[in-house]
């Protein structure tokens, strides 16, 4: 089926390995000056992650009609951000209206415990989500046993940093959906003052991410292993 956007993909095709607090990412504006911490980095545990059990899927809902070459990129973005973790992806695009949905089983309910819905929303559809003006997305985990965790990104805020021309717009749309998906394993209120769980971004974040070094630290990526370990058992 053909997607808004130059290019044609398919509903429900499933893609692999391409490579914001749980209330989402916030833009302040902060001196150049700033120098960003540096990350330490989990490594060594990406090249065995579904061996080792590390695998979540995610479903994306693409109701902004991101360009599908955009979007594609941005899903290699979080790939490689996730696998530098040890956990590895698989990517299954979604139809956003439910008539089409009916007709791609990966894309229909329940999805599980080792999953994720994430859904792209444009201005009309963010500003009927509770959220400050600043925040880039948001993430739900769900208490319920076999049901899929929430994640949304906001996508015309997205575009507005993008035009800081520090990263483009599939380099923040990938570390976005990492950050959130980050949320989802890491629990609630997990904000750092290092990587990419950081809450506030400036433009200094925004480089950092561009130069492909805005990553999980070693401590958040041994919780999230352990945490897709517990869901798959």
């Amino acid at each position: 089926m053909e997607r808004q956007g130059s290019g044609t993909r398919g509903w429900g095709e499933k893609r692999r390995g391409w490579g914001l607090g749980t209330r989402g990412w916030a833009l302040i504006a902060l001196p150049m000056t700033v120098i960003a911490a540096q990350n330490v980095l989990a490594r060594g545990e990406g090249s065995n992650a579904e061996e080792r059990g590390h695998k979540i899927t995610v479903r994306v809902y693409d109701y902004a009609h991101v360009l599908p070459r955009t979007l594609g990129q941005s899903e290699g973005e979080a790939s490689r951000i996730l696998r530098a973790v040890g956990v590895e992806m698989e990517w299954v695009d979604c139809p956003t209206s439910v008539e089409e949905a009916a007709k791609y089983p990966a894309c229909e309910p329940p999805l599980g415990t080792l999953a994720v819905d994430l859904r792209i929303l444009p201005p009309s559809m963010a500003a009927r989500v509770r959220s400050s003006r600043e925040e880039l997305g948001l993430a739900l985990p769900s208490a319920k046993v076999g049901s899929a965790s929430a994640a949304w990104v906001f996508f015309q805020r997205v575009e507005q940093l993008a035009d800081s021309k520090d990263a483009d717009q599939a380099q923040i749309l990938g570390h976005a959906m990492a950050h959130e998906i980050g949320h989802l394993l890491l629990g609630q209120n997990r904000h750092s003052n290092r990587g990419i769980m950081r809450a506030n971004w400036d433009r200094a974040v925004l480089q950092e991410a561009a130069r492909g070094q805005l990553l999980f630290t070693r401590e958040q990526a041994a919780v999230m292993r352990a945490e897709v370990r517990a869901r798959a058992q």
